[in-house]
């Protein structure tokens, strides 16, 4: 029986030696591949370097567009009817020149009546002056005149000449009102529009839908750009700027900056910049667009990184500085960029140790060597 037993067991090892050298073996072979692949991983090499303060300049081209140097909707200043209209649509005219004549008699008999009154007015007060006059010499024998009339002479006087200036007063407004009867150009320009004919009537209380007339002035005329925000920092008023219109094919013309508007458009992020073009030919007219072409020659003392150095997420854009020899994301913002330089903007400084090849799967805090 114990023999049978022994057999059994001997039988029992051998068939279990295989199976335990195979899993040995299995062990074996995935250590050994783990430790190979421990040992090709690739490593990654960083390149560290630090910001620099060279100027990012560029190209920009921005579209631009021409608004007429002085424009004025001519509306009336005085209830009448049109009696001549002495230009039209397309009419050059000059500082000073008769537009429109327009008839009001109503105006005119009030004039009369008002020239009526100041002259009535100035009477009184002449009569009230020699009666207060020889009252006051009266006055100097003793107990000839009372002091009482001689008071009331005076106030009489007083009143009368009180009177004569509100007289000439409205002498002065009615016929300030006469003379805006007579319309004439503000300044040099051209007759754009022409909205009224003779016998309509206008003034204040006429319903009107639009002006009379509308004059411009298209010499100079004004070149109106919005330039970004990126890119308004570092232009200057007087710097040269040139320009293209599609009207006037492989023609380049060249002008200077006349003003800014030093302020930031809110809602677009741009400033308003103007050129005075000067248009003696009549080349250009208000409301043509034009191809204008700045030289960016970028932000003063802005720092500049390589453009691999930014990362740029949904989120945020941020540069991977070196600290105690770990990564820390920075926030910055883009400024210009030119070739494979960018402005950036935030917390860093021209000394800062950056990575300039960095991984979007870099983790904040890892060591860097």
């Amino acid at each position: 029986m114990r023999i049978s037993e022994s057999i059994y067991s001997v039988v029992t090892a051998m068939l279990l030696i295989p199976t335990l050298i195979h899993c040995t073996s299995s062990e074996s072979d995935d250590v050994a591949r783990k430790k190979s692949t421990k040992k090709d991983k690739p490593k990654i090499n960083f390149e560290i370097g630090t910001p620099s303060r060279q100027k990012v300049g560029q190209m920009v081209q921005l579209p631009a567009e021409f608004k007429a140097f002085q424009e004025v909707n001519i509306y009336p200043k005085a209830d009448g009817f049109v009696e001549q209209v002495l230009v039209d649509r397309g009419s050059i005219v000059r500082k000073g020149q008769v537009l429109m004549i327009l008839d009001s008699p109503e105006s005119e008999e009030r004039l009369v009546a008002a020239r009526s009154n100041t002259l009535k007015a100035n009477a009184l007060l002449v009569a009230s002056k020699e009666h207060y006059r020889r009252l006051k010499s009266s006055s100097k024998v003793p107990g000839s005149v009372s002091a009482l009339d001689l008071e009331t002479a005076h106030a009489r006087m007083m009143a009368d000449s009180a009177s004569l200036l509100g007289e000439e007063a409205n002498l002065r407004a009615l016929t300030k009102i006469k003379s805006y009867l007579t319309v004439t150009a503000p300044f040099d320009g051209i007759i754009t529009e022409r909205n009224v004919h003779p016998g309509a009537l206008v003034g204040l209380g006429a319903k009107m839908e639009g002006p009379m007339m509308v004059l411009q002035q298209q010499n100079p005329l004004r070149l109106v750009i919005d330039v970004p925000e990126t890119y308004a920092m570092s232009l200057k008023k007087g710097d040269a700027v040139s320009f293209s219109v599609n009207t006037l094919p492989n023609q380049t013309f060249r002008e200077k900056i006349s003003r800014r508007a030093s302020n930031m458009n809110e809602k677009f992020r741009s400033e308003t910049v103007e050129i005075d073009v000067p248009n003696n030919a009549g080349k250009f007219k208000p409301g043509m667009f034009a191809e204008v072409i700045l030289s960016a020659e970028g932000t003063p003392n802005a720092l500049t990184v390589p453009s691999s150095a930014v990362i740029a997420s949904t989120e945020r854009q941020y540069i991977v500085r070196v600290t105690d020899g770990r990564a820390q994301f920075v926030d910055v913002r883009k400024g210009q960029q030119s070739g494979e330089l960018t402005e950036v903007f935030g917390n860093l400084n021209a000394d800062d140790k950056i990575l300039l090849n960095p991984r979007d799967d870099l983790k904040e805090g890892t060591l860097v060597q």
